[in-house]
């Protein structure tokens, strides 16, 4: 398959080469504090194009290689190119039976936070913490009592 880390096509013309071109600059604020290591399998007929992505404090690097990783992600390359281009949510994927996760589900939701959001949108969404939450749903509780 064409990617632009190993220079074979222009990332323009593929929108999953640009997003892990895009990706492996280096430092990603929304994975500052985190790591894991991510295999995209995706899916194209009989042939699966495989790309590892590991994230280390932040830092990330990525390699169009099949690799051990903590979350082996597999998805038809129609739905990871609308992943990629904020057409399809990763969760709303997995609910619908549209994208497999084996390993580390919270390495998949942190990946999510590099994907953009719905074409439209002003940008991502700050991360939403355990506490405010948990803060919402004890309100909510409280309103319904």
């Amino acid at each position: 398959m064409p990617t632009a880390l190993d220079g074979t096509t222009n990332a323009a013309q593929d929108p999953i080469s640009n997003f892990f071109t895009i990706l492996s600059a280096g430092h990603v604020a929304t994975f500052e504090g985190q790591s894991a290591s991510i295999r995209f399998d995706i899916l194209d007929g009989n042939d699966v194009d495989s790309w590892h992505l590991t994230v280390t404090g932040g830092e990330v690097s990525v390699m169009h290689a099949s690799r051990e990783a903590d979350a082996i992600v597999r998805i038809d390359r129609p739905r990871f190119e609308a992943m990629v281009q904020g057409r399809l949510n990763a969760q709303a994927a997995i609910l619908r039976g549209a994208l497999a996760c084996d390993g580390s589900m919270a390495a998949l939701v942190m990946f999510q936070r590099a994907l953009p959001g719905p074409p439209g949108s002003t940008g991502r969404v700050a991360p939403i913490s355990s506490e405010t939450v948990m803060a919402e749903h004890q309100k909510a509780k409280r309103r319904a009592a």
